[in-house]
């Protein structure tokens, strides 16, 4: 029986494709392999795919689409298109890839998102992920939105991940209960380890030291600074602006650059800052700078690239005297009611408490 636009086509291998040319609610479309697309082998089974297309296409859904079957499919197409799109940059794709790898991809990516269930889920949040907490909720950060996307696709019908518990992460213990040590005796020590730092490769050795020292001595967030590029830093007025599309805020945020880096930021034509450095790598490397700076702490106890936001927080205000309010704009924290609509500072104001705590910081003891 023949049907209106169904042809039958034999192949340079001998194969036999079944082509589809309609027009429908008055848009013509192109020739199509029924037979490549879907596996209709007759022109029957050709027509009976084609009216279900048409019903796909009165409901807005397009049938030619490209079809990734299994979560590793769809999470590296996911990964592709925001890459492309820019809203992924440097550390983004690939901490996300590697904690996929590690964790998601032998578990259940070779599985159809429709065949996931939740106990595949909470069993890889029990079992087969490490102990932490912050590890265990990435889980839910890298796969929600996937399956919300595939729930408006239609090829799910709810979100399985919002069933997984999220969960809440401790408070870091204050400084004083993981050291002895005083605050400006840790920031010194930190600052006087980094010249001497010895990477593992020694081709990285100038731009971790140079990472280092932003870190200590901005105290900006180290998960930001390794998204920084070459056309944010403004050499000639010594100064860094963040863009929103990196910071915590999702807002531009402005700091000065210390002289320990400027030598080093002039040097790089365009790119990134620290292009080789990997934000898995960045606890090793923070943990080997203060083992070298003989800081001393209790028993199983650490301090964190993260404390170093601490440091300068305290120091400013208890050993600089600085307002306490213009020590946390220069952590570019968010300031809430009266205080964010009516006091504000200008560059010259950051300017002068960081000079200040840099100037303290770099005393002997």
């Amino acid at each position: 029986m023949a049907h209106k636009g169904i042809t039958e086509k034999i192949l340079s291998d001998g194969s036999k494709n079944i082509y589809v040319r309609f027009k429908y609610q008055g848009v013509t479309y192109p020739l199509k392999n029924f037979t490549k697309h879907f596996g209709c082998k007759t022109p029957t089974k050709a027509k009976e795919k084609l009216d279900a297309i048409k019903v796909d296409i009165a409901r807005g859904r397009d049938p030619f689409a490209t079809t990734y079957n299994t979560l590793n499919e769809i999470f590296e197409e996911r990964v592709r298109q925001k890459v492309r799109s820019g809203q992924w940059t440097h550390s983004t794709p690939t901490n996300y890839t590697y904690f996929y790898n590690k964790h998601i991809r032998k578990a259940i990516g070779s599985k159809k998102i429709e065949k996931i269930t939740y106990a595949h889920l909470k069993k890889m949040q029990d079992d087969i992920l490490d102990v932490k907490d912050s590890t265990k909720n990435t889980l839910k950060m890298i796969l929600r939105p996937i399956f919300t996307e595939e729930v408006k696709k239609g090829n799910i019908h709810r979100n399985i991940i919002d069933d997984l518990e999220t969960y809440n992460m401790p408070v870091k213990e204050k400084l004083d209960l993981r050291t002895s040590e005083k605050n400006i005796d840790i920031a010194r020590k930190l600052y006087n380890a980094i010249p001497k730092y010895n990477a593992l490769q020694k081709t990285q050795q100038t731009e971790v030291r140079m990472f280092l020292y932003l870190v200590l001595l901005t105290a900006h967030r180290f998960g930001e600074l390794v998204k920084l590029k070459r056309d944010d830093c403004y050499i000639d007025k010594k100064i860094i602006i963040s863009p929103a599309s990196i910071t915590k805020t999702k807002e531009d945020y402005k700091f000065p650059i210390p002289k320990e880096v400027i030598e080093y930021i002039k040097g790089i034509e365009s790119g990134l800052l620290f292009p080789t450095i990997k934000r898995g790598s960045i606890y090793a490397i923070f943990q080997r700078v203060v083992q070298s700076a003989d800081i001393e702490l209790y028993k199983d106890k650490r301090i964190s690239l993260h404390d170093t936001r601490r440091l300068m927080l305290t120091i400013m205000i208890r050993n600089l005297k600085i307002d306490s309010v213009l020590a946390d704009s220069c952590l570019n924290h968010k300031q809430r009611g009266v205080i964010n609509h009516y006091l504000s500072f200008d560059d010259d104001d950051i300017k002068k408490a960081y000079k200040k705590y840099w100037k303290f910081i770099r005393k002997t003891k």
